[in-house]
């Protein structure tokens, strides 16, 4: 299997950036990207350790949409709240993350985001396929309470207990979307700590086509509307969702090098998601992921 992109598009012409704040308002996203050298970056649209959102003002709003206009950077990705679980059990838990969803939808929107990413959530003790129809629902009844949303990215989890362990699943999910809500553009967010610590070793060639054709024989590759890149903290098929610094994990340059140069993901958009430290170890991630991609 060869790997490797067409020389001819270096990482110069590749979409790169970070999960950045919104500390002090929705517009100021937009330098703290600018100043991490980035060309796309991600955010939360509110508070992503509480239920309730709070709503923008309309002057914030257009402040972001201004912004986004003078710094040129694009796509804009939102994340979804980290207390939503699409597939969970608890009947007040599963309302309040569709309640959320339906909200942070229509704020995406609303700023002009491209993208909402979000984790397909855990089933807990219940069956996949139990999981499959719950998060699903969840999805149907979130859409339709908002209204409107942007393109849906469903990301891949380390956990077994929930839809996004396996991509057989999530393209259950979406097919199931997909007969209720035949308009909505769904694809997936790749991350690739996520999909190491599930057991895809892509250190090694054979681990990367394994990854490549599931995707393939399920989503599709051209579902893949996003990468995340991150090092791991756990080696392959840990389980363990730990990001960490790029090439200083147990995935290192080798691996991200080969997902990354990967022909069929080579053009996908990259957001890093490292732990944080500061600029300046933000500067470093992003200029050695740079390295890592030159053809």
């Amino acid at each position: 299997m060869q790997p490797a992109c067409d020389r001819t598009f270096g990482p110069q012409a590749r979409r790169i950036g970070f999960h950045v704040s919104i500390a002090g308002g929705f517009h100021l996203a937009f330098q703290r990207a600018l100043e991490r050298e980035c060309t796309t970056f991600q955010i939360f649209c509110g508070n992503p350790r509480a239920w309730e959102m709070g709503r923008r003002d309309a002057a914030e709003v257009e402040a972001f949409r201004a912004a986004r206009k003078g710094a040129g950077l694009s796509p804009v990705f939102v994340h979804a709240c980290y207390l939503i679980n699409l597939c969970a059990p608890d009947p007040a838990i599963f309302d309040k993350s569709v309640r959320r969803m339906a909200d942070e939808f229509a704020a995406s929107v609303e700023a002009g985001a491209d993208c909402y990413v979000v984790h397909p959530g855990s089933h807990k003790v219940m069956s996949p396929s139990w999981g499959v129809a719950r998060a699903s629902e969840a999805i149907i009844r979130a859409a339709n309470l908002a209204g409107r949303s942007p393109t849906l990215l469903l990301e891949n989890t380390a956990s077994s207990c929930g839809p996004g362990h396996s991509f057989r699943r999530l393209a259950d999910v979406i097919e199931a979307v997909g007969r209720s809500l035949p308009n909505l553009d769904i694809g997936i967010a790749l991350d690739s700590c996520h999909a190491f610590a599930a057991g895809y070793d892509f250190r090694r060639l054979d681990g990367l086509q394994r990854l490549v054709q599931d995707i393939g024989a399920t989503v599709g590759l051209p579902s893949v509307r996003l990468i995340h890149a991150n090092d791991a903290r756990d080696e392959a098929g840990s389980g363990r969702d730990r990001h960490w610094h790029i090439g200083q994990g147990t995935i290192g340059r080798c691996g991200l090098r080969n997902l990354l140069q990967q022909r069929d993901l080579c053009r996908v958009p990259v957001i890093l998601e490292t732990p944080w430290k500061g600029v300046a170890e933000d500067l470093r991630n992003i200029r050695r992921l740079r390295r890592i991609m030159e053809p």
